[in-house]
């Protein structure tokens, strides 16, 4: 073979390797992630979504390779943030944290809210649920559900996040099975509702175990149920209310699950999907979760929840015509 045939035949070689690997060079550059994600909060931090974003964040960022932003996005009874998630690029890189309030009550609650939770977002991966508990004062004589009676002709006047609020509503049905006279008295967040009790303002809250939860075990709150089924793992003697004669409280679960912009793609949502499982398999994560007072889901049975979201809309919606409860 003469020389200029052997160069010929090297370089079209090579040209052929090249292009051989072009695709590949091509599929990295489009590998997603490519870059850190935003995890938008649309909740003040120390809330029980906020909580639950900073356990999962370092793990399932670890499992991306790439690191997670959470943002707090709080106003208007989480709308703010979620239409943030609902108008941001979709492109997989701005992720969201569906909730009860944001996913089922508010769709009832806002005649203007900014997203439609059923058409703007896609289900990913349910995270968790975790009970609202109701709790007293410490230094209250209140010991039992049968206690809990208003005195001198007075209502019991009953705490929670804001109108609208998971808690406001639960304390609405919790009133009404328990044929209670209360007042709702709404406080700015998580925090300020629960040390209205603390410091007694009010009789009681059903309060989010999560936000309730670090004051429980100073002692400075007495429970009194929870609405779960079951006593919570990092609440072993708490007694569930359908046991004490106030059935249908389960349904009324915090629950949280990871959201993206409708229109995302499928394969971005696939990544994402994986990487969330990954992390809720962690032992550490799940015990992390349950320690703070969260029940962590399985991946296996409540991956997709949208059919589960569409049973809640109508639920709260049913709750919140009988709180006469509007924020517009």
């Amino acid at each position: 073979m003469k020389r200029r045939e052997l160069l010929s035949l090297c370089g079209k070689s090579a040209i052929a390797l090249g292009c051989a690997g072009l695709p590949g060079i091509l599929l990295a550059q489009r590998r997603f992630p490519a870059k850190a994600l935003t995890y938008i909060v649309a909740y003040t931090p120390g809330s029980a979504n906020d909580i639950l974003v900073r356990i999962l964040a370092p793990e399932l960022g670890q499992q991306l390779g790439q690191s997670i932003i959470v943002d707090n996005k709080p106003g208007a009874g989480g709308s703010i943030g979620m239409a943030a998630v609902a108008q941001a690029l979709p492109d997989g890189y701005t992720l969201g944290l569906g909730s009860t309030a944001t996913m089922a009550i508010n769709r009832a609650l806002y005649k203007n809210l900014p997203y439609d939770p059923l058409r703007d977002f896609e289900s990913v991966v349910k995270f968790a649920s975790t009970p609202n508990v109701l709790v007293v004062p410490a230094a209250s004589p209140v010991k039992t559900v049968k206690d809990l009676k208003p005195r001198g002709g007075k209502s019991l006047m009953f705490s929670s996040p804001g109108n609208g609020t998971t808690q406001h509503l639960a304390g609405v049905m919790f009133s009404s099975e328990a044929k209670l006279a209360t007042e709702h008295i709404p406080y700015r967040g998580p925090a300020e509702s629960v040390m209205a009790v603390v410091s007694g303002e009010v009789d009681f809250s059903m309060a989010s175990l999560p936000s309730a939860l670090a004051q429980i075990k100073a002692g400075r709150l007495r429970v009194l149920g929870c609405t779960s089924l079951k006593a919570p793992s990092s609440l072993p003697d708490a007694q569930p209310l359908a046991e004490q004669g106030l059935p249908g409280f389960e349904r009324t679960e915090v629950w949280f699950g990871l959201v993206v912009p409708s229109s995302t793609p499928k394969d971005a949502v696939q990544v994402l999907e994986q990487a969330s499982v990954r992390t809720l398999a962690s032992a550490r994560i799940r015990e992390q979760l349950e320690q703070a007072g969260y029940q962590p889901a399985d991946p296996k049975s409540e991956g997709k929840f949208d059919p589960f979201v569409r049973e809640q809309v109508a639920f709260w919606a049913d709750l919140v015509k009988r709180a006469g409860a509007s924020i517009d």
